[in-house]
């Protein structure tokens, strides 16, 4: 799925232009996972794919990871894929706070 994001991002970029639909997407991406193992699996470098590919802004990652909500999936599978991308989201999270630290330092 990751290696289709990219093959097919201009096609996704085209279609996720606002915030709403960045957060309708990661919706999608929740019930696409939750229904697969081996997707479930992959959540990180799927969502990685998103984010590295300008499809679902870093904001929207990291708001989207604080709280899991049961609008697309079950509030347990919600927080099972979150626990599954904490990683990732780490990740994001020191690396913005590295970007504002260097801001400042400016």
């Amino acid at each position: 799925m990751a290696r289709e994001i990219k093959t097919r991002s201009k096609l996704l970029k085209r279609f996720v232009t606002t915030e709403k639909h960045q957060r309708a997407l990661l919706g999608g991406f929740e019930r696409a996972i939750v229904e697969s193992k081996t997707l479930m699996q992959k959540a990180p470098l799927i969502l990685k794919a998103f984010y590295d590919n300008d499809i679902v802004d870093e904001e929207v990652i990291l708001k989207w990871g604080e709280k899991p909500t049961k609008k697309y999936v079950s509030r347990e599978s919600a927080k099972d894929v979150r626990t599954r991308v904490e990683p990732f989201l780490r990740w994001l999270a020191e690396a913005e706070e590295d970007s504002d630290e260097d801001s400042d330092e400016e």
